[in-house]
C-alpha cells in the first residue's frame, strides 16, 4: 500500500479483512480524491485542488479503514448500509 493513504492501525489487517478492504478501496483513489473533498472553494470550481498535508491523508485513511471495522460497520448500519 502507498504509505500517504494508509491509516494508524494497518496492522489490524490481518485480523480483520474488512478493514483491509475499505483501505485498499481508499488507496486506489484517495491520493487523487481527497485534494478535491478537502477544498473549500467551489465557487472556483476547485482547480488546482489544495494540496492535503501528511496528517490530512493520515486522518482520511484512517477514517475510511474504520469504517471497515465492526464498530464502523455498525455506524454505516445505522445509515442504512449493509454489506451484502
Amino acid at each position: 500500500m502507498k504509505k500517504r493513504t494508509t491509516g494508524m492501525r494497518a496492522y489490524r489487517f490481518k485480523e480483520n479483512p474488512e478493514e483491509l478492504r475499505f483501505a485498499r478501496a481508499w488507496n486506489k483513489i484517495g491520493e487523487s480524491l481527497l485534494p478535491h473533498a478537502l477544498d473549500d472553494r467551489p465557487e472556483q470550481g476547485g482547480f488546482p485542488p489544495p494540496k492535503p498535508s501528511d496528517r490530512d491523508y493520515l486522518v482520511s485513511a484512517t477514517l475510511i479503514q474504520w469504517l471497515g471495522s465492526p464498530m464502523g460497520q455498525s455506524f454505516l448500519e445505522s445509515l442504512g448500509y449493509k454489506k451484502s
